[in-house]
């Protein structure tokens, strides 16, 4: 029997809104969230009776393409566990050894440890810069780190101390010990023997000074020609000659240090001529009426035409008998020519003023540096009436007091000219 609406009764708890609307919320495939959706609302007054759900609706077969949601997880890290743990422990153990040896092999090269007790010598040039140093000390394996001990020579101001020069430092010392080795007041200089033969010139003596590498022959020509000596056997007139100095560099063995500077080497040379001069020659030549100068030219022309000591005292007689008891003072000395030549080849006819052939008396200066025979002869020679000498087969020489007979002697078989 059909009902009658109007007798239906409203569900309790409904508001007369809810009458005719109700609200619920569904899920949107789509969007994939939720979303308020209104029911359509409900005629009660034509509702035929007929259920509102149909009980057998299969969810699952119409809702097979819906994908399933899961719930979130959060990533969890990877775990290294034991081996891992292992093997980085042992990285950090190599990485600190690695360190620790790398410290302690720089610590020793700066400490000087476990080098061998060797003595090396090193050479600055006059020019050095700081890094020139660091590149000597490391090819003389004084150092091993050259960056290092530019870092200890920044923070010492090496560059300030180290001298120019040539020096004796050994392996096992540490950088301190490196840099004060090189300074002019505590380093150790590297010496050499130098032997100058009597009758050595100027020029031979400064060509042997550079080839033991004590000072450069160029430097030597120009201290010997500008630089002002305090002794007083040097004539300050002659200042700005370079054979100035030629007769008063005595020859003898030295101990010069490597590297020396030009004034050095000529003033120990000067200053032994000034020891071995001695006030008493002094005096004898102002008694002979000649200079210190005059009796060093002198000498030096026995010291090279002398061909041995027993010998000098005649042949520096024979120089006197020409200066004094000629009219005209020849000394025809083969040596003073020899002196002046230069590669040219003997000639009794060069016009110069050492050509002793040519001009007469003494000549301009000394042709040698003499040794102290000579010096003596020169100030003590013999007394005698010979004029004329001529070398012999022995080397040395016969004397003569004429010409004819010096001629006879030359055109003899003794004669070793």
């Amino acid at each position: 029997m059909p009902v009658d609406p109007k007798n239906i009764k409203k569900p309790p708890g409904l508001s007369q809104a809810a009458e005719s609307t109700a609200r619920f919320r569904t899920y949107d495939i789509s969007s994939g969230g939720w979303e308020k959706k209104e029911a359509p609302r409900r005629d009660f007054e034509n509702d035929t009776g007929a259920p509102d759900f149909d009980v057998d609706f299969d969810f699952d077969r119409e809702y097979k393409d819906v994908p399933e949601n899961k719930p979130l997880r959060f990533r969890r890290e990877r775990r290294t566990g034991c081996v891992g743990g292992i093997l980085y422990a042992v990285f950090v153990v190599c990485v600190s050894l690695l360190l620790a040896s790398l410290l302690w092999m720089a610590a020793a090269d700066v400490l000087g440890f476990g080098d061998d007790d060797e003595q090396v010598g090193v050479r600055v040039p006059s020019d050095f810069t700081i890094d020139d140093v660091a590149d000597l000390l490391y090819d003389a394996g004084l150092i091993r780190y050259k960056s290092i001990f530019k870092l200890y020579a920044g923070y010492s101001n090496a560059e300030e101390k180290i001298s120019s020069g040539s020096f004796i430092l050994n392996k096992n010392y540490d950088y301190r010990a490196l840099v004060y080795g090189m300074t002019a007041r505590g380093g150790s200089r590297v010496e050499t023997t130098v032997p100058f033969p009597e009758g050595f010139t100027l020029a031979e003596i400064f060509t042997r000074l550079d080839d033991f590498g004590v000072t450069p022959e160029n430097e030597l020509w120009e201290a010997a020609a500008n630089h002002e000596f305090n002794h007083d056997f040097l004539d300050s007139s002659t200042l700005g000659d370079r054979l100035r100095l030629e007769g008063f560099l005595f020859p003898d063995t030295y101990n010069f240090f490597i590297d020396s500077t030009p004034v050095q080497a000529i003033t120990r040379m000067l200053n032994q001529f000034g020891r071995v001069f001695t006030e008493e020659y002094v005096q004898r030549a102002e008694e002979m009426g000649y200079t210190v100068r005059d009796i060093i030219i002198i000498a030096s022309m026995i010291e090279r035409e002398a061909g041995s000591d027993e010998e000098r005292p005649r042949i520096a007689a024979v120089i006197y008998n020409r200066l004094n008891n000629w009219d005209n003072p020849i000394l025809q000395i083969d040596a003073t020519i020899s002196y002046i030549l230069d590669g040219r080849p003997f000639s009794t006819t060069i016009d110069n003023p050492f050509n002793t052939y040519m001009y007469p008396g003494l000549p301009p200066g000394p042709i040698s540096n003499p040794g102290l025979e000579s010096i003596r002869a020169a100030l003590y020679p013999e007394s005698t009436n010979e004029y004329y000498y001529a070398l012999n087969m022995e080397g040395t020489h016969n004397f003569f007091r004429t010409y004819e007979e010096q001629r006879a002697f030359v055109q003899s078989d003794d004669y070793g000219g």
